[in-house]
Formats: structure tokens, C-alpha cells, sequence
């Protein structure tokens, strides 16, 4: 039984075992699969020249406004083990090369995945990883109705469209708004920026929030982000960054959903006094350092 690093070269096998494993957690586009092999930060497991197993990792290009003591992110796209192994220890073998490869890296680097389904959940536990964090999702219903009903915000708040030029701008915002673990950097906003509808909040003159609604599907939109900074929060600028987001969604859609974190309470209780309910479902966020 052997461990190596995968390359594209592995690509058509990886995809058959993505088809016939016993245990898939694929949290990637089959389209991405490729860009993940690119990366090297894959190993796949052999014996007898069969696939029984792969742990596909990708790496962020580290943000410049992630602080400097916070671990460069990486995160579980794919786990893949066929039987008779099972995923915990095959997992510990997939993983073991994969440590040593990114050992170097200063100060380090975090491993997170969203384990949702039972047997990640246990593979991952087994292996070093702790739950940090539970996300909840919440939805919002009747929008006309409820934007109707919304009450002005703060007359010192002005709303603009996001724009490429606040780039840089909206980054410290974000690593100001967010713990490392959540951060966004340029990129990220950037593609927010493409595919999203952003809007930004300014407080005489200075940006201090902004959201980002995105179409799930023609009758759902997600309200993929919502920040305010912490020097500026107690305002009204996030009940009126909200209220925003209802008025636009309300005019497309029939539905708004949203997560948020489970130890955020003021977050949770901003969005139940709008009217949004938990949906009953709740995602672990796992984490590993490696360092």
C-alpha cells in the first residue's frame, strides 16, 4: 500500500474513483477537479495498482489582510476511500504525506472542512480535527410583505454599489469585521464582486459595512455576506445594510436565506427581529493546524 502525491496525470483514475468509492465527500465542481490536482496538495492511495484512496487540499494564495500570526487557509474540497478500508484510517495514511509536505509553511497552516455528514465528521475527528464552530441557516419568506414593513435606517448611513476601485479598502474592512477563519481578502471579494450584487455603507464618508446577496436559483437568493466594523457597530448600520437587502431581494425573489455562526448572538438576534427563522439545520466547521 503506497501514498503518494496526485497530478493532473491521475486525473481520469480520480474521477472513477470519485464515481465508485464507498465514501465521497466532495465539496468542488467535477469542472475544478484539475485545478485541484494543479495544486499538488493532493495524495492519493494505491495498492496492487488500484485506487483506494484521495484527499484533495486546496491552499489559498494568502491575503495580505489576513494578520500576519493567522494560519494561510487550506481547505478539504475532496475525501474519497474505497472499501474494505475504512475513512478514518484511511484518512490517517492519505494524511501523513501531506503534513510533511506542508509542515514548512509559517506560521502555518489550517486544514477546515465542513463536515456535515457522519463519517467525515468521525474520519476528521479521528485524525487531529476539532469542531470550532457550527454554522445555522435561517430563511426569510413573504419578502414584498416583509420589505413593506421595513423602517427607514439612520439618516447618517448612505448605501452605494460595490465597486473594484474599494478593493483594498473593503479587505481591511472584512479582516476588521471577521476572525481570520472567516476572512476575505481581495480575491475573494472580487469574485463576490462578479457574481454578487455588493453594496457598501458609509458612515460620513467612511466605508464601515457592506453585503452581498447572490441568486441561488430564481426564486431564492442568499444573503452571502453581511459586515459591519466593530467601531461602528450599535448604529443601525447593519439593521439598515439589511433592510437593503430585503427591499432589492423582495423585487426577484421569493425567498432570502442566510447563515451565520452559533455562538454569534448578536448576528442571530439581528435576524430574527427581521422575521428570518432557523431552518433546523446546522454544518460543523472543522479545524486541523499543522505548523
Amino acid at each position: 500500500m503506497s501514498v503518494a502525491a496526485a497530478t493532473l496525470a491521475d486525473l481520469n483514475p480520480v474521477r472513477r474513483l470519485l464515481q465508485t468509492a464507498a465514501y465521497c465527500y466532495l465539496d468542488i465542481g467535477a469542472e475544478d477537479l484539475s485545478v485541484l490536482l494543479a495544486q499538488t496538495h493532493s495524495m492519493l492511495g494505491r495498492e496492487n495498482g488500484r485506487l483506494w484512496g484521495f484527499f484533495g487540499v486546496q491552499q489559498e494564495d494568502r491575503p495580505a489582510t489576513l494578520p500576519a500570526a493567522a494560519p494561510t487557509r487550506a481547505y478539504v474540497r475532496v475525501l474519497a476511500v474505497q472499501r474494505p478500508m475504512r475513512p478514518g484510517p484511511a484518512l490517517q495514511a492519505l494524511l501523513g504525506p501531506l503534513q510533511e509536505q506542508l509542515a514548512g509553511a509559517v506560521p502555518g497552516v489550517q486544514l477546515i472542512c465542513y463536515g456535515a455528514e457522519v463519517w467525515v465528521h468521525q474520519a476528521l475527528s479521528e485524525n487531529g480535527f476539532a469542531e470550532v464552530e457550527r454554522v445555522q441557516f435561517f430563511e426569510l419568506e413573504r419578502l414584498p410583505q416583509r420589505a413593506a414593513a421595513l423602517p427607514p435606517g439612520p439618516p447618517q448611513v448612505q448605501i452605494t454599489p460595490g465597486h473594484p476601485d474599494y478593493l483594498a479598502e473593503l479587505a481591511r474592512l472584512d479582516a476588521g469585521a471577521f476572525a481570520p477563519l472567516w476572512h476575505f481578502g481581495p480575491r475573494d471579494l472580487l469574485e463576490m464582486l462578479m457574481r454578487c450584487r455588493v453594496q457598501l455603507a458609509w458612515w460620513e464618508g467612511v466605508l464601515v459595512g457592506y453585503t452581498a446577496v447572490c441568486a441561488n436559483s430564481r426564486s431564492e437568493a442568499q444573503l452571502a455576506r453581511l459586515a459591519v466594523h466593530p467601531d461602528y457597530q450599535g448604529r443601525g448600520i447593519g439593521r439598515a445594510l439589511l433592510g437593503d437587502a430585503i427591499h432589492y431581494a423582495a423585487q426577484e425573489f421569493d425567498r432570502l436565506v442566510l447563515n451565520t455562526q452559533t455562538t454569534n448572538q448578536r448576528s442571530q438576534k439581528l435576524y430574527l427581529g427581521f422575521g428570518f427563522r432557523p431552518i433546523g439545520l446546522s454544518v460543523p466547521v472543522l479545524v486541523r493546524l499543522i505548523n
